[in-house]
């Protein structure tokens, strides 16, 4: 079986995945000041540092020294000449950056000091706060840590803000196993409050202590029944244990038990993972019944209307975000409501709506869109106009975009149009792989068998690795040559490269086949169907099924079949063929 040729002629809705609702170790970088500018509040710590009254010119060059030698990547000098100026101006900013300096290279001696002199000048910074506890924990100072933190929830707590959840992220971005031994610590200090039990959990999954995390869980469940991230952090850690049905069964019955936004949502999307997308537009409209404002919500009920083809839902949404003030991506609006009329077969009403994108992220698809639809309306030469344009305005782009107007001339019944195309292409572009593996699987389905091979060893000798390419020749050598030894040495190499394609275990079984290995055969097309419901591997096992005498389950398969392809051609064949 032929891979299908890459190109951007099907409309796919985007890509939407479960997304994690934990804080995961990061890289090193230390914590960015998210300070905001507050109401009028007692902060628990007082500065003692005086800055002068005045700059003088030592102080104004290790100023601008410093700045220069950080735009010249002399990180040392302007450690060096920061750390001055913070010295004699008492000055926080200047101390924050050479503490930053000092973090990114590594070099906790520095990084200490003047994160202390940071924190002396400005004690209720919670960034400069976190990284002094990061920096003791690095030095493996658990005391000095621990004062940190507890300084960070209480200048949180004057804040408004939760010093715990402030502490966990702070410690996702550390390495250092004592940060599980200074958050049991607090958590034993705070043993009624949930958001201490919370961090506790969060701190044991990053360190995958998933007993400890799972008990900490359950206490902050306890002590806040109504909050929801605890429920998807219990998610989160079923899932990174392997225990997708477990995962599944909690989030069902939080959603169900104490339904929020969060977790309806968190919902919705793993039912999205699992394509069972009716089920997941319900879990978002309720989402967004208890959250009527949240755009994202509502951008989610729209695509999943599409994809359940629930069209009166779709229109309604995706024009409510197109006229909504508040909706920042009203091009992305334009392009759904067009996906909307082509999924409808609606094309001259799609094709207006499509080229209502003028800018944006889909506006290039949307530009592919108008030329194809152009060309599927009848529009031929307009169409190729549109698709002119496109290579020339986007070059980067060129290449699939002649393998997507190449694509529409094959589906409107005119290959030997699509043949000069690839034509065109290759004398434009004769080192693009993809282009000759295109051209090769169309000179394939044309019978032109010395062109298919000739291009798909053109494209090896640019890409020698590429699976689809190696199966696409040792398929084609099964299927319409007796070169049958040349054709399996071909697919076996690119089963050794992608073992759980479908198609690649589909083309190893027909080539068996076709070598009279039928045991063998059956099984590699049964594994193929397995994967992947597709009329040609249908074909394929009805077939060999039927040569080794298993002909009921060959003829059940093939009413099957039929039934839901009824206009294929492989499968029409092999239907006239066992009559």
């Amino acid at each position: 079986m032929h891979k299908p040729v890459k190109h951007l002629f099907a409309p796919s809705l985007l890509a939407i995945v479960l997304i994690g609702c934990a804080t995961q170790p990061g890289n090193q970088e230390p914590p960015t000041s998210t300070e905001t500018p507050e109401k009028e509040i007692t902060l628990p710590f007082k500065p003692t540092a005086v800055p002068p009254k005045t700059i003088n010119k030592d102080l104004l060059y290790n100023y601008l020294a410093g700045e220069i030698s950080i735009q010249r990547g002399a990180w040392e000098e302007a450690y060096e000449h920061l750390l001055l100026a913070a010295t004699e101006a008492k000055d926080a900013v200047a101390a924050s950056k050479a503490a930053r300096l000092a973090w990114r290279q590594d070099d906790m001696i520095r990084a200490t000091h003047a994160t202390l002199l940071w924190v002396k000048y400005n004690p209720n910074d919670l960034s400069a706060r976190q990284l002094a506890m990061l920096t003791a924990l690095r030095n493996d100072d658990i005391d000095q840590a621990l004062e940190q933190a507890r300084a960070i929830l209480q200048i949180a707590a004057a804040k408004g803000k939760d010093g715990f959840l402030l502490l966990s992220s702070a410690l996702a971005t550390s390495k250092e196993k004592s940060k599980l031994t200074l958050i049991q610590q607090l958590a034993r200090q705070y043993p009624e409050d949930a958001h201490a039990q919370y961090a506790m959990a969060l701190v044991s999954t990053q360190e995958k202590q998933f007993d400890a995390a799972l008990q900490a869980v359950e206490r902050s469940q306890k002590l806040d029944p109504e909050w929801d991230k605890p429920y998807l952090l219990r998610v989160q850690i079923y899932a990174m244990q392997g225990d997708e049905s477990g995962a599944e069964k909690v989030l069902r019955e939080a959603a169900d038990t104490h339904p929020s936004p969060a977790l309806l949502e968190a919902y919705g999307r793993l039912l999205m993972q699992q394509k069972r997308y009716p089920q997941a537009l319900e879990s978002f409209r309720k989402a967004l019944d208890l959250n009527p404002g949240d755009q994202e919500l509502l951008y989610m009920v729209g695509i999943l209307a599409l994809q359940t083809q629930d069209w009166d839902l779709a229109k309604s949404t995706w024009e409510q975000l197109r006229d909504s003030p508040r909706y920042h991506k009203v091009q992305e609006a334009w392009y759904f409501l067009g996906q909307m009329e082509e999924l409808q077969g609606n094309l001259k009403q799609a094709t207006k709506n499509y080229s209502r994108v003028k800018n944006g992220r889909l506006h290039s698809d949307a530009q592919i869109r108008t030329a194809i639809l152009t060309g599927k309306l009848g529009n031929l030469e307009e169409a190729h106009e549109l698709f002119n344009a496109l290579r020339l305005t986007d070059p980067d782009q060129a290449v699939q975009v002649y393998i997507t107007e190449a694509q529409l001339l094959k589906e409107l019944h005119k290959p030997d149009s699509a043949l000069e195309l690839y034509n065109e292409a290759i004398n434009a572009y004769p080192q693009e792989a993809d282009l000759l593996y295109a051209r090769g699987l169309l000179a394939a389905d044309l019978g032109k068998i010395d062109l298919a091979e000739k291009d798909f060893k053109a494209a090896l000798a640019i890409k020698p690795d590429d699976a689809d390419t190696l199966n696409a020749l040792g398929y084609t050598l099964a299927d319409q040559t007796d070169r049958y030894s040349e054709a399996y040495a071909y697919i076996k190499k690119a089963l050794e490269l992608n073992p759980d394609s479908a198609a690649i275990l589909d083309s190893m079984g027909w080539v068996l086949f076709r070598m009279k290995e039928h045991t063998q055969a059956l099984e590699y097309l049964r594994k193929a169907a397995e994967k992947l419901d597709d009329p040609e591997i249908f074909a394929h096992l009805i077939e060999a099924l039927w040569v080794t005498g298993a002909r009921q389950e060959a003829q059940e398969l093939l009413d099957k079949a039929s039934a839901t392809y009824p206009d294929h051609p492989k499968l029409k064949d092999v239907k006239q063929r066992l009559k």
